[in-house]
């Protein structure tokens, strides 16, 4: 490392990018994508105190990722002090092989991290739909997803020596970066998927093309991560996995580390209320589930009238989500209801006369 004058009262910088020490990088990635997960967890778990429902799936799915998360970057923080970024030649043997061996565990916990997150959109997208055919591609989506997470992490946690798979240095790896290619090709394509499907949603949607881009934007918050993908398969340098990998990989551990990241920040900010508050005119939740926050009274237009709105919930989940949709698909003409049968009958008949306006929630 070269010497350098610090001024009168400063410390010396905590690391120093220099050639045979790349470190900084990614104790600079990891530090701040564990503070921006840690961040963003606290803003869903503020979301949750203003519900009553039960943790769904999704909820379930994304606090996993978020744990997972956090421990893969503690573990790469952790590497970081025994060598991680430095080149091969500053590390004792014994730090070699323990470096090695926590980088083989952080990226098993990365690529579960990453599907988990992912599955946690798809699962909040079923959510926010009662439509069977809606459910039924959500389905395929999140299966394949499941799919896709177990066999990629086989594929990274058998690409050397199986008898000690955790070491890359003078190793034969072979297909190492193809296989990477593979996993982040269908990364994408998933990535595209939940996007699409958010589209999907909200076709049909009685709500005007401003609300409806404001969903779809909120879940388009997720298309950032192509670069980060691409930044990471840019960055992986295939002859200096099995050289010097500590050294010349340390680009693409921190674009993997903003990636994993950027995957759970984009997961919560679809639950903000704000976003989720448009989908209520026909797919939202009552207010006590935390989806949707909407009402029978609640809908995107500015006008008055009487109209019938039928309840469904999805198959197996009771009273915890109540979905709000026009009868028939569409809103019913403005109408006034006419009594049936003799003054004399028992029957209840109710006239209702509904005023809509959108307001801005305050809590």
């Amino acid at each position: 490392m070269s010497s350098f004058a610090v001024p009168p009262g400063q410390y010396p910088p905590f690391a120093v990018v220099t050639e045979t020490d790349h470190s900084a990088w990614i104790i600079i990635a990891a530090t701040l994508c564990l503070s921006s997960i840690l961040l963003f967890s606290v803003i869903n778990l503020f979301i949750r105190r203003t519900t009553s429902a039960r943790i769904g799936l999704d909820e379930a799915c994304l606090a996993s990722s978020t744990i997972l998360a956090s421990i893969q970057s503690a573990i790469i923080l952790s590497a970081c002090s025994y060598g991680l970024g430095k080149s091969i030649e500053l590390l004792s043997d014994k730090n070699l092989v323990k470096v090695q061996q926590m980088y083989y565990v952080s990226i098993l916990f990365f690529v579960i991290a990453l599907g988990l997150s992912k599955i946690s959109v798809a699962f909040l997208l079923l959510h926010l739909t009662p439509q069977k055919e809606h459910h039924r591609v959500l389905h395929v989506i999140i299966a394949l997803i499941a799919a896709w997470t177990v066999a990629s992490t086989f594929a990274v946690a058998l690409q050397c020596n199986l008898s000690h798979p955790w070491i890359l240095v003078q190793e034969t790896c072979q297909g190492a970066f193809l296989r990477w290619q593979v996993i982040s090709a269908f990364d994408i394509v998933f990535e595209l998927a939940l996007v699409v499907m958010s589209i999907y949603l909200v076709w049909g949607l009685q709500a005007s093309l401003d609300m409806k881009g404001t969903v779809v934007f909120a879940f388009s918050m997720r298309l950032p991560l192509i670069i980060a993908i691409a930044c990471r398969l840019a960055d992986f340098d295939a002859n200096g996995l099995t050289t010097n990998p500590t050294l010349l990989q340390a680009k693409y551990i921190a674009w993997t580390q903003t990636e994993l990241a950027y995957s759970i920040i984009a997961g919560t900010i679809p639950r903000l209320r704000p976003f989720i508050r448009n989908l209520s005119t026909n797919y939202g939740a009552t207010q006590a589930n935390g989806y949707g926050y909407g009402s029978n009274n609640e809908t995107s237009g500015g006008h008055s009238g009487s109209f019938q709105m039928t309840s469904l919930r999805p198959k197996g989940k009771g009273d915890e989500y109540k979905y709000k949709i026009w009868s028939g698909g569409v809103p019913p003409k403005t109408t006034d209801t006419a009594s049936v049968g003799s003054s004399d009958s028992k029957r209840m008949i109710i006239k209702k006369n509904i005023e809509w306006e959108v307001a801005a929630d305050t809590k």
